[in-house]
């Protein structure tokens, strides 16, 4: 028998190391690329003989050629990318290379050497322009932030490759995801530690804009979605809950499990404020769900993520 063998590229955030857990439990080999390895040991809590790091430039067609033909995938997830929007106005080049460049690279790769392998892309929300509608699949297209055209410029090269190309290429548009890996400059994570200092030292934390509205997803529960979707045919589809949450409602969670008001300790910084925004974003996850036979029941969100986080920074500080 074959050995089941994954690439994840960008493998040291936090859908890169639940993805990894689930495939290592699935008896998969995984290899996890990073440009900095030395930070990615850091940051990957796992230990497994069938887990391997390896160095890679993702801007370098001879690196990723070598990289996939001596490993002979089945499957190769792309998630490298510079991941913020906010960010992403600073970082234009960057997010640029990482979120499209080396998508494409991949891509030629598979196509050129005739790899027969699934290639999973993580494209996002951040496609979309703005509406007051769920988006579904066909929405509008028209991104606001420098991410979410590089974004939008992967998911298509990801969608021409499938269709023109015949590769067995998919895009996983994946809506706002929490975990206690993720990085505590997001907004949630931002929110339980507010909550916790106020709680702690009577601290007063700024904000931007908190009628922001969400689907606010748990990391390890998309990931068992994603790998559900991938067993079926190519195809793009939406990768979230459908249970949508405003920020405000979020702080009011957090500040309540510390029975505060949440008013007494938040203010509100007008140089937080992105230069564009999304007020509010909810999707049609369902279509995807029904087309594909696959039924979703969500354990953690809204109340629960907050909680969760919460517990665990609080016992962080503990150890």
């Amino acid at each position: 028998m074959k050995d089941k063998i994954s690439i994840v590229v960008g493998g040291s955030g936090q859908f890169g190391i639940y993805l990894s857990q689930l495939l290592l439990k699935k008896k998969y080999k995984v290899i996890i690329t990073s440009r900095n390895i030395k930070l990615a040991k850091k940051k990957i809590p796992i230990k497994s003989k069938n887990l391997i790091l390896k160095r890679i430039n993702i801007l370098n067609l001879e690196e990723i050629k070598k990289l996939i033909l001596e490993n002979k995938p089945n499957i190769i997830f792309y998630f490298a990318s510079q991941s913020s929007p906010k960010l992403s106005f600073k970082n234009k080049k960057e997010t640029y290379q990482s979120n499209y460049i080396g998508c494409q690279n991949f891509l030629k790769v598979i196509q050129k050497r005739k790899i027969d392998c699934k290639f999973i892309n993580a494209a996002s929300s951040e496609i979309y322009s703005e509406t007051k509608k769920k988006i579904k699949l066909n929405s509008k297209k028209k991104p606001i932030s420098p991410y979410g055209r590089a974004k939008l410029m992967s998911f298509e090269e990801t969608k021409y490759y499938r269709e023109k190309k015949n590769i067995k290429s998919y895009n996983a548009i994946i809506f706002n995801t929490e975990s206690i890996l993720r990085n505590r400059e997001y907004l949630i994570p931002k929110i339980c530690l507010a909550a916790i200092n106020a709680y702690k030292f009577n601290t007063i934390t700024a904000f931007g804009n908190l009628n922001v509205s969400r689907e606010w997803n748990w990391c390890e529960e998309q990931v068992k979605y994603l790998l559900r979707f991938i067993n079926k045919e190519p195809q793009d589809f939406i990768l979230s809950n459908g249970k949508a949450y405003t920020a405000k409602q979020m702080i009011y969670y957090a500040f309540n499990y510390f029975n505060l008001d949440y008013k007494r300790f938040i203010k509100f910084r007008k140089s937080f404020l992105r230069k564009k925004d999304f007020k509010l974003k909810r999707s049609n996850y369902s279509f995807c769900l029904k087309r594909n036979n696959i039924r979703r029941q969500n354990k953690i969100y809204g109340k629960k993520i907050v909680y969760a986080l919460i517990k665990y920074y609080l016992n962080e500080t503990k150890n």
